[in-house]
């Protein structure tokens, strides 16, 4: 019929001008991620799906545009796919996360180098203990 053959949040469809498909792939080329290698990732796209940027797959499951900035900068190079981000991606990682997808699975959102949301990749270095309580600092004769 005339219903929309994707599934993605209403903001999309308020800009987008063309249907997109069912897993709409935004790939985030600026510079923080270009300089973590996205060309890598967006080719690892291009060449999974046998499709350009502007373009959807044949069986209208798959749609991938280059986007700015996406803001998760410190975690590049990232993806949205939908409403959900892929960070700190490899091109195995676009790769078995499209994997998921063809599977009709929803891959974890989130940095896949193992690190818990923007910590440093290297671990903390700062905030590495409790808080001190109340009163820390404060003078005694106050």
């Amino acid at each position: 019929g005339d219903e929309p053959i994707y599934e993605v949040a209403t903001f999309y469809t308020m800009f987008l001008r063309q249907p997109v498909g069912k897993y709409h792939i935004q790939i985030c080329t600026t510079t923080p991620c270009m300089l973590c290698d996205s060309d890598s990732i967006l080719e690892a796209i291009q060449n999974k799906l046998g499709i350009k940027v502007g373009g959807m797959t044949a069986d209208k499951m798959f749609s991938l545009i280059e986007v700015e900035c996406l803001g998760a900068c410190v975690n590049a190079p990232m993806v949205q796919i939908n409403d959900n981000y892929y960070e700190d991606l490899t091109p195995k990682d676009i790769d078995q996360i499209i994997d998921e997808l063809k599977a009709g699975k929803v891959p974890p959102p989130g940095p896949r180098n193992g690190r818990f949301s923007c910590e440093p990749a290297g671990g903390l270095t700062s905030l590495c203990e409790p808080p001190p309580g109340p009163g820390f600092g404060v003078r005694a004769d106050l």
